[in-house]
């Protein structure tokens, strides 16, 4: 999945859930606020969705999101306290124990994304998955460290995993995207 269209799948959830978030009421411009601008012409521009579906679960512990474009083609989110690792997640991909999924975005034709938290220190979490994918056949592509945040890239029978680790000390959250290879 190019860096594209994992943006264009995050925004499109993003402004769904904020949608959600702040209801159908119309807001009153504040008087002492200056007029707003006209908003820049050259964003990328979305793509057009038939119908999303949005739903609480009851305990109001996840909200879940479900879009389709004009092609049927059909993206799914979560995020709350209680996300459920998406179906179709690749078996060969391991968790990092004792993580808990806290948000999810998945498409069947580009890939899948879920967002970790965990008491685990970062430098373990990566140590993990370079180990982990070594052992389970994965080429590990590279591994970078920027600032606090340390990712890797690894490909295994024509699918991508990229794995990132950020956090404070015992406070960590890991994404780990997985896509099929281009």
């Amino acid at each position: 999945m190019s860096l594209k269209t994992i943006r264009t799948l995050f925004t499109a959830a993003a402004a769904s859930l904020l949608m959600i978030g702040c209801g159908s009421e119309e807001s009153t411009p504040d008087p002492q606020t200056p007029a707003a601008q006209p908003a820049p012409q050259n964003l990328p521009k979305q793509p057009p969705v038939n119908k999303i579906v949005e739903r609480m679960d009851p305990d109001g512990k996840a909200m879940h999101l479900t879009a389709t474009n004009p092609a049927g083609k059909k993206f799914e989110a979560s995020i709350g306290d209680e996300v459920e690792i998406p179906a179709g997640f690749p078996e060969d991909v391991p968790i990092f124990p004792g993580s808990t999924p806290m948000a999810s975005m998945s498409s069947p034709d580009e890939g899948m994304i879920v967002t970790f938290k965990s008491g685990g220190e970062q430098q373990a979490i990566f140590d993990f998955y370079q180990s982990s994918f070594a052992d389970a056949g994965w080429e590990i592509l590279d591994d970078v460290t920027f600032n606090s945040q340390l990712s890797l890239d690894a490909i295994k029978d024509k699918r991508k995993v990229s794995v990132i680790v950020a956090g404070t000390k015992g406070d960590s959250r890991f994404s780990v995207i997985v896509t099929p290879e281009n």
